[in-house]
């Protein structure tokens, strides 16, 4: 019987802090070779961002379609907020401009959206029904929302008023890390989102994913929330492999 052939793609992963990049095998999701890294020149004009884009992706052998997975509101492939880049990213069609400097075809998707899809397919959240809710804590807190195993794109939920406050205000890693919180400390204000959110959507899972949740023995024992609460599967690799998943039509939805 013969193997059927397998599909890669390389995924892009742009944080407030760094760019992270590697070829996914689409089967299975695995990285395949050496995940990439360099800093990301958030606050920069917009072709210096691409610029370290191309630079990235030029690590990677071969002219494999790309997923760019983007801390922005992403609209058929546009830029429409830009909570922890240069403004001017905003209405900048990412998924066009990126496509002409690699000259390949480009998809571009929310960062949350991105690893929601690993986790969905791969990892956490495989196989679950009703109402999925993935949060991704890192220099924000993303979201992306599953209801009967479709996406709703773009939630933002991180930028929800929980007391006062911005949800990524509160328990966003950056946060824990600025402000020196204790990990008690830092865990009251994740619950206090947990539970707002919880009360908001009501969701059947809970999936937390980003850099943070790595080591989860100092916090998760410590959450409290009515829905199950799982750590993501693929840990700091959900963005990427997510990214890289959009590039199938069928599963992404994106431009």
């Amino acid at each position: 019987m013969q193997k059927p052939v397998k599909e890669f793609a390389i995924g892009v992963d742009v944080g407030g802090s760094s760019i992270k990049c590697a070829l996914v095998d689409l089967s299975d999701g695995a990285l395949v070779g050496e995940r990439h890294s360099i800093p990301t020149p958030a606050q920069d004009p917009v072709d210096t961002l691409l610029e370290a884009i191309a630079a990235v992706v030029s690590l990677i052998p071969g002219d494999h379609p790309v997923g760019l997975a983007f801390p922005s509101v992403i609209v058929r492939g546009t830029v429409r907020t830009a909570a922890h880049l240069n403004k001017a990213w905003i209405g900048q069609p990412l998924a066009t401009l990126a496509a002409a400097r690699l000259r390949r075809r480009v998809t571009a998707i929310n960062d949350a959206d991105a690893a929601g899809l690993a986790e969905q397919r791969y990892g956490a959240a495989r196989g679950v029904a009703g109402t999925v809710l993935l949060l991704t804590l890192g220099t924000g807190i993303g979201s992306a929302l599953f209801i009967g195993g479709k996406l709703v794109p773009n939630p933002e939920l991180g930028h929800l008023q929980v007391d006062g406050r911005e949800a990524e205000q509160r328990a966003a890693a950056r946060i824990k890390v600025e402000q020196n919180l204790s990990w008690d400390a830092w865990t009251h204000e994740l619950n206090m989102v947990l539970k707002e959110l919880h009360s908001l959507l009501w969701p059947d899972l809970i999936v937390l994913c980003g850099g943070i949740t790595e080591n989860p023995e100092p916090f998760l024992a410590k959450l409290r929330c009515e829905a199950q609460l799982r750590v993501g599967a693929l840990r700091a690799d959900a963005g990427i492999v997510g990214a890289a998943l959009a590039t199938a039509p069928v599963e992404s939805g994106g431009a």
